[in-house]
């Protein structure tokens, strides 16, 4: 087994664990490229799924699949003719890279049109180093290092609050939006959307499982949110005086998301941020979901990835919540390891985990 300096934490075909293999060899930055020492990235559901289905998507004519997508990283050495980084800078690299040129967002294209460090045909950062293209790298500042792994997670977040914005705007002609907000979940991108919309200073609800003497429980209060548990119920009598306006659905639950749906005022819109890899057939009552939406002029939207917008938009939500939110935020990140203490994380979550966190240099 590698537990060395030059391991790395992967997905192999076939198999269901993670498992350590050699880092990648490494050659010099060319023109355009950047060399990065992999300082901290975030254990995610993301990385569970892909080990659960024991087919990743690996690059071509290799077996394994580096893992880590959520990283903030430091610059060792740039190419010649890279401009805008320099040896110490601290850095976030975006996930999705399209495989044509001139490409605005590719976060909406389709399967196969491009690669996703750590996902999807190409190498994470779950190793001690990488070699990156500038293009894809974006500036860290210095006062958010301790929380800068949350900035991939956050831009999902912000890409589904964003795009129901646009929406909205469109379709209502509304300055100032200003939702009742539902968060279903209370893993990382649940907790990332909650925190989103609270510095919009949006009302905001998150349900989940928990107690509300909980840990996670208490951390969505200490934001400013309400909390329920999965008790309370999620169809009001009166919809439109107690119901919500914008649901982030963050569970990829199809029983939790028909359940919050039904609390959906009249020109809603809910957000749905995740799903299973392998998606089973259910009897559900599919006939309520759609009437709902014919009757109240829903929008029911799924959102993957997050632009290059959306990046820049966490990083500075990052450095809004270290000065208003310190503590809360840092109570986020629930636990730091070591990299040879990280595969059991990759298939199991403590009681109470929000994200945790795999530290492989300083």
């Amino acid at each position: 087994m590698i537990q060395n300096d030059s391991a790395a934490i992967a997905a192999a075909k076939g198999g269901t664990s993670a498992i350590f293999v050699p880092a990648q060899s490494l050659r010099p930055p060319l023109p355009g490229e950047v060399l990065c020492q992999t300082l901290e990235i975030g254990v995610c559901g993301t990385d569970r799924e892909v080990l659960a289905s024991a087919q990743p998507f690996t690059p071509p004519t290799e077996q394994h699949l580096i893992l880590g997508h959520e990283c903030v990283a430091r610059v060792l050495e740039c190419g010649p003719e890279t401009p805008g980084f320099a040896p110490g800078d601290l850095v976030t690299p975006v996930v999705r890279r399209a495989k044509e040129a001139n490409i605005a967002r590719p976060d909406m294209l389709a399967f196969g049109r491009y690669t996703e460090r750590g996902i999807v045909e190409e190498h994470g950062f779950a190793q001690p180093r990488f070699v990156d293209r500038a293009e894809h790298l974006l500036p860290v500042s210095v006062e958010i290092r301790e929380i800068a792994v949350l900035a991939e997670p956050l831009s999902v977040a912000e890409k589904a609050i964003n795009e129901a914005v646009v929406i909205q705007k469109a379709r209502l002609d509304q300055a100032d939006y200003k939702p009742r907000v539902l968060v279903t979940g209370m893993g990382p991108i649940g907790f990332a959307a909650l925190v989103a919309c609270r510095l919009r200073n949006w009302e905001t609800t998150l349900f989940g499982r928990d107690e509300h003497d909980s840990f996670r429980a208490q951390t969505a209060i200490s934001f400013g949110a309400r909390y329920w548990n999965e008790r309370q119920c999620l169809a009001p009598a009166d919809v439109e005086r107690e119901g919500f306006d914008l649901i982030l659905e963050c569970t990829g639950s199809d029983h939790v998301m028909l359940r919050a749906t039904e609390s959906l005022a009249a020109r809603g819109v809910a957000v749905w941020l995740g799903s299973s890899r392998r998606p089973q057939s259910k009897p559900h009552n599919v006939a309520l979901l759609m009437r709902n939406a014919v009757v109240r002029n829903h929008v029911l939207l799924g959102t993957v990835n997050a632009a290059p917008r959306d990046f820049r938009q966490a990083l500075t939500d990052l450095e809004q919540l270290q000065k208003t939110h310190p503590v809360e935020t840092r109570a986020l990140l629930t636990e730091r390891i070591a990299p040879r203490d990280a595969l059991w994380h990759y298939e199991n979550r403590r009681p109470q985990a929000i994200k945790t966190v795999v530290v492989f240099g300083e």
